[in-house]
């Protein structure tokens, strides 16, 4: 079968890879999974990309081992992992020399490692849960391309984590294996609640020359909350590793949708509400880009579930639609997820898929 469907999963913690595991059951169903050729992850959506892309042959067994990971969590596993007494000598002391080295180096703290923070420790546990030894290049299904998007605190570019290459614009292509727990952290570090991910591989410059260079990775939302960028029509080979000029494009979003009304007076509320400002104006972008793409004929079709859309906006909802009250305002901070809760998101994100495939997207 040929794979034209490129396929992108939002940021968003365990809310997304909730509603993203829905999202793939009605694409299962629609025998849809078979035409993806490539799947682009962020945050939440990295760890569903990464589980299905790692994860079991068998769509059934995939769905078992998600959902077990979703409803044991990562929170206390990191907690368990991160405070034990070797872990926190080792990360105090390498904060400590990445502190004293800030005073005396214009790069700052850039090249010092901290090997034992939680977001490492997070990458531990996925690790163990999840991923093993797995690199990037052991995709379990043929034809299948991944990429896992980060963000370096240190340039500001984004770091592509792939299943063909890895790497970013200004340092050229990462020479090593990538562990796939890795990619997956470095991803998922929401930097509110987990410290970056240092890491030092070696790259290779278009010109061929080999250099080693530290990055701080985290969220890979902060560069592009829904995975769409990877997937751009046109994207030109010279400026970046990554080019997929797919003819149709599904979009996953697990954002909350619109935000309820607020007076922010005080300073903490003021810089909230401006960043929320900011990142809804950057994903309301996104969203209108598929529809540009589509109306100027650079793809052919696409299909957006988003949950945080009104249910009176769905031209045909199902009697039995799971709310977006219900769901919308679910934490994203990888507790373990109650049943109920994870059947309410999975079942919203089924339901909505199911609904707009018919509307958008028309793969002959």
């Amino acid at each position: 079968m040929t794979r034209t469907i490129g396929l992108a999963l939002s940021g968003g913690g365990s809310r997304a890879a909730a509603f993203h595991l829905g999202c793939l059951r009605a694409l299962y169903d629609r025998d849809l999974l078979d035409r993806v050729q490539v799947v682009s992850g962020i945050s939440g959506g990295a760890l569903l990309a990464s589980l299905w892309a790692y994860g079991p042959a068998d769509f059934t067994d995939f769905d078992a081992r998600t959902t077990d990971v979703l409803c044991s969590g990562l929170q206390r596993a990191i907690a368990r992992q991160a405070f034990t007494p070797s872990a926190v000598v080792r990360n105090l002391t390498a904060a400590a020399r990445a502190a004293a080295r800030g005073l005396f180096s214009d790069r700052g703290a850039i090249g010092v490692a901290r090997p034992a923070n939680r977001t490492d420790a997070l990458a531990t546990v996925l690790a163990h849960q999840a991923f093993g030894t797995r690199t990037m290049d052991d995709v379990t299904h043929p034809g299948l391309d991944v990429v896992l998007t980060a963000t370096d605190l240190a340039t500001t570019n984004a770091v592509r984590f792939g299943s063909a290459r890895s790497g970013c614009s200004r340092y050229g292509t990462i020479a090593e294996p990538v562990h796939v727990a890795t990619a997956v952290a470095a991803s998922a570090a929401y930097p509110a609640l987990l410290p970056a991910l240092e890491r030092t591989f070696t790259f290779q410059h278009r010109n061929g020359h080999h250099q080693q260079h530290t990055v701080l990775l985290t969220d890979g939302g902060v560069y592009d909350n829904l995975g769409l960028s990877v997937l751009e029509p046109g994207r030109s080979p010279q400026h970046t590793q990554h080019v997929y000029d797919v003819p149709f494009i599904i979009s996953c979003d697990a954002g909350m949708g619109e935000l309820t009304v607020k007076a922010p007076h005080f300073m903490i509320g003021r810089l909230r509400r401006s960043f929320d400002t900011v990142h809804r104006k950057a994903q309301d972008s996104a969203r209108a880009r598929l529809h540009e793409w589509a109306a100027s004929g650079r793809i052919d079709g696409f299909a957006l579930a988003y949950l945080g859309m009104k249910d009176d906006r769905l031209p045909a909802p199902p009697h039995d639609l799971v709310p977006r009250s219900a769901v919308a305002t679910y934490p994203t901070n990888f507790a373990a997820m109650a049943r109920s809760d994870l059947d309410a998101i999975t079942t919203r994100g089924e339901q909505l898929m199911r609904t707009v495939l018919p509307m958008y997207l028309r793969p002959s």
